[in-house]
Protein backbone atom coordinates (compact mmCIF):
# COMPACT_ATOMS: atom_id res chain seq x y z
CA UNK A 1 0.00 0.00 0.00
CA UNK A 2 0.85 3.49 -0.54
CA UNK A 3 1.47 5.77 2.35
CA UNK A 4 -1.56 8.27 2.48
CA UNK A 5 -1.68 11.99 2.86
CA UNK A 6 -4.34 12.11 4.97
CA UNK A 7 -7.02 9.65 5.76
CA UNK A 8 -10.62 11.41 5.86
CA UNK A 9 -12.71 10.32 8.92
CA UNK A 10 -15.33 8.68 6.84
CA UNK A 11 -12.33 6.15 4.84
CA UNK A 12 -10.55 5.81 8.32
CA UNK A 13 -8.66 2.59 7.62
CA UNK A 14 -7.23 0.43 10.91
CA UNK A 15 -3.65 1.17 9.89
CA UNK A 16 -3.51 5.42 9.25
CA UNK A 17 -0.57 5.34 8.13
CA UNK A 18 -2.17 3.57 5.05
CA UNK A 19 -3.93 4.38 2.08
CA UNK A 20 -7.23 4.17 1.81
CA UNK A 21 -7.39 5.50 -1.68
CA UNK A 22 -4.80 6.74 -3.94
CA UNK A 23 -4.28 10.23 -4.84
CA UNK A 24 -1.77 10.35 -7.90
CA UNK A 25 -4.55 10.78 -10.30
CA UNK A 26 -6.45 13.85 -9.03
CA UNK A 27 -2.60 15.39 -8.45
CA UNK A 28 -2.01 14.44 -11.89
CA UNK A 29 -5.65 17.16 -12.98
CA UNK A 30 -4.85 19.59 -10.74
CA UNK A 31 -1.21 20.29 -12.04
CA UNK A 32 -2.67 21.14 -15.82
CA UNK A 33 -5.22 22.96 -14.36
CA UNK A 34 -2.64 26.03 -13.63
CA UNK A 35 -4.18 29.46 -13.59
CA UNK A 36 -7.27 28.06 -15.42
CA UNK A 37 -10.77 28.43 -13.66
CA UNK A 38 -13.00 25.80 -11.90
CA UNK A 39 -15.48 24.66 -9.13
CA UNK A 40 -13.96 22.50 -6.61
CA UNK A 41 -15.62 20.01 -4.54
CA UNK A 42 -14.40 18.69 -1.32
CA UNK A 43 -15.52 16.44 1.44
CA UNK A 44 -16.58 19.23 3.59
CA UNK A 45 -18.11 22.35 1.59
CA UNK A 46 -19.17 24.44 4.49
CA UNK A 47 -16.67 26.85 4.42
CA UNK A 48 -16.81 29.79 2.12
CA UNK A 49 -15.35 29.23 -1.21
CA UNK A 50 -16.29 25.82 -1.82
CA UNK A 51 -18.23 24.49 -4.01
CA UNK A 52 -19.71 26.33 -7.05
CA UNK A 53 -16.43 28.89 -6.31
CA UNK A 54 -14.66 29.72 -9.21
CA UNK A 55 -11.46 28.64 -8.13
CA UNK A 56 -8.26 29.66 -10.19
CA UNK A 57 -5.86 26.54 -9.63
CA UNK A 58 -2.12 27.70 -8.56
CA UNK A 59 0.62 24.85 -7.62
CA UNK A 60 0.69 21.60 -5.97
CA UNK A 61 2.52 22.72 -2.76
CA UNK A 62 3.63 19.46 -0.84
CA UNK A 63 3.03 17.15 -2.89
CA UNK A 64 -0.64 17.16 -1.54
CA UNK A 65 -2.17 20.56 -1.47
CA UNK A 66 -3.49 22.67 -4.69
CA UNK A 67 -3.55 26.11 -3.72
CA UNK A 68 -4.90 29.07 -5.93
CA UNK A 69 -7.48 32.00 -5.31
CA UNK A 70 -11.40 31.98 -4.99
CA UNK A 71 -13.60 35.25 -5.06
CA UNK A 72 -13.71 37.26 -1.94
CA UNK A 73 -16.04 40.09 -1.61
CA UNK A 74 -16.49 42.33 -4.04
CA UNK A 75 -13.65 42.04 -6.60
CA UNK A 76 -10.83 40.76 -4.49
CA UNK A 77 -9.61 37.21 -4.49
CA UNK A 78 -8.95 35.29 -1.27
CA UNK A 79 -6.05 33.07 -1.28
CA UNK A 80 -7.38 29.03 -0.71
CA UNK A 81 -5.81 25.82 0.28
CA UNK A 82 -7.33 21.99 -0.30
CA UNK A 83 -5.43 18.37 0.41
CA UNK A 84 -5.93 16.82 -2.79
CA UNK A 85 -6.94 13.82 -0.94
CA UNK A 86 -10.30 15.66 0.05
CA UNK A 87 -11.01 16.94 -3.28
CA UNK A 88 -13.71 14.75 -4.67
CA UNK A 89 -14.11 16.35 -8.13
CA UNK A 90 -13.49 19.78 -10.24
CA UNK A 91 -16.16 21.36 -13.06
CA UNK A 92 -15.81 23.30 -15.71
CA UNK A 93 -15.19 24.20 -19.52
CA UNK A 94 -11.66 23.90 -19.54
CA UNK A 95 -11.56 19.69 -18.37
CA UNK A 96 -12.86 18.95 -21.65
CA UNK A 97 -9.12 18.22 -23.11
CA UNK A 98 -7.42 17.29 -19.52
CA UNK A 99 -5.23 14.35 -20.04
CA UNK A 100 -6.44 11.64 -17.44
CA UNK A 101 -3.38 9.47 -15.92
CA UNK A 102 -2.37 6.25 -16.81
CA UNK A 103 -4.09 3.29 -15.75
CA UNK A 104 -1.59 1.37 -13.50
CA UNK A 105 -1.45 -1.12 -10.74
CA UNK A 106 -0.13 1.11 -7.30
CA UNK A 107 -2.90 1.34 -5.75
CA UNK A 108 -4.29 -1.69 -3.90
CA UNK A 109 -7.65 0.23 -2.62
CA UNK A 110 -11.25 0.55 -3.48
CA UNK A 111 -9.62 2.69 -6.30
CA UNK A 112 -8.26 0.03 -8.44
CA UNK A 113 -11.83 -2.06 -8.12
CA UNK A 114 -13.95 1.07 -8.82
CA UNK A 115 -11.32 1.85 -12.34
CA UNK A 116 -11.87 -1.10 -13.86
CA UNK A 117 -15.76 -1.34 -13.37
CA UNK A 118 -15.41 2.52 -14.70
CA UNK A 119 -13.98 1.11 -17.66
CA UNK A 120 -16.21 -1.85 -18.27
CA UNK A 121 -19.10 0.92 -18.78
CA UNK A 122 -17.13 3.50 -20.19
CA UNK A 123 -18.97 5.30 -22.91
CA UNK A 124 -22.57 4.65 -20.98
CA UNK A 125 -24.56 7.46 -19.58
CA UNK A 126 -25.10 7.07 -16.01
CA UNK A 127 -26.20 8.43 -12.95
CA UNK A 128 -23.52 9.11 -10.60
CA UNK A 129 -23.25 10.18 -6.52
CA UNK A 130 -20.65 11.46 -5.13
CA UNK A 131 -19.72 12.12 -1.33
CA UNK A 132 -19.98 16.12 -2.45
CA UNK A 133 -22.46 17.34 -1.16
CA UNK A 134 -24.71 20.04 -3.21
CA UNK A 135 -24.68 20.55 -7.09
CA UNK A 136 -21.77 17.99 -6.80
CA UNK A 137 -23.30 15.31 -4.88
CA UNK A 138 -26.31 13.44 -7.74
CA UNK A 139 -25.28 13.65 -11.24
CA UNK A 140 -27.76 12.60 -13.46
CA UNK A 141 -27.74 11.02 -17.08
CA UNK A 142 -23.57 12.15 -17.69
CA UNK A 143 -21.53 10.17 -20.01
CA UNK A 144 -18.70 8.19 -18.85
CA UNK A 145 -16.15 10.07 -21.44
CA UNK A 146 -12.85 9.05 -20.10
CA UNK A 147 -10.97 6.77 -17.30
CA UNK A 148 -7.81 7.20 -16.27
CA UNK A 149 -5.69 6.17 -12.54
CA UNK A 150 -8.31 7.33 -9.65
CA UNK A 151 -10.19 9.52 -11.92
CA UNK A 152 -13.19 9.39 -14.46
CA UNK A 153 -14.63 12.14 -16.46
CA UNK A 154 -18.28 12.79 -16.86
CA UNK A 155 -20.07 14.89 -19.35
CA UNK A 156 -23.58 16.43 -19.88
CA UNK A 157 -24.28 18.75 -22.66
CA UNK A 158 -21.44 21.61 -22.56
CA UNK A 159 -21.06 20.40 -18.43
CA UNK A 160 -17.46 18.39 -17.67
CA UNK A 161 -16.68 16.87 -14.63
CA UNK A 162 -13.67 15.08 -13.26
CA UNK A 163 -14.10 13.09 -10.25
CA UNK A 164 -12.12 11.22 -8.21
CA UNK A 165 -13.35 7.52 -8.66
CA UNK A 166 -12.28 7.19 -4.92
CA UNK A 167 -15.43 9.39 -3.57
CA UNK A 168 -17.93 7.53 -6.22
CA UNK A 169 -20.70 6.31 -3.70
CA UNK A 170 -23.04 5.21 -6.71
CA UNK A 171 -23.37 4.60 -10.43
CA UNK A 172 -26.98 3.51 -11.71
CA UNK A 173 -28.58 2.93 -14.35
CA UNK A 174 -25.45 1.09 -16.68
CA UNK A 175 -26.32 -1.99 -18.85
CA UNK A 176 -23.40 -4.89 -18.01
Amino acid sequence: MKKCCCAPMRHMSPQRDECPCCVEGMKHVLAQLNGKEVDIATLDQTGLGQGNNNFTVGTIENDFIVTGTIPGTGQAKRSAAFPICNVVEVRGDVLKNIFLPQIDETCDCCERSITSFLQHIQGQTVDVDTLATGQFNNMQNVKIDAVGKGTVRLTKNNKTWIVNSCFISGIFGFKL
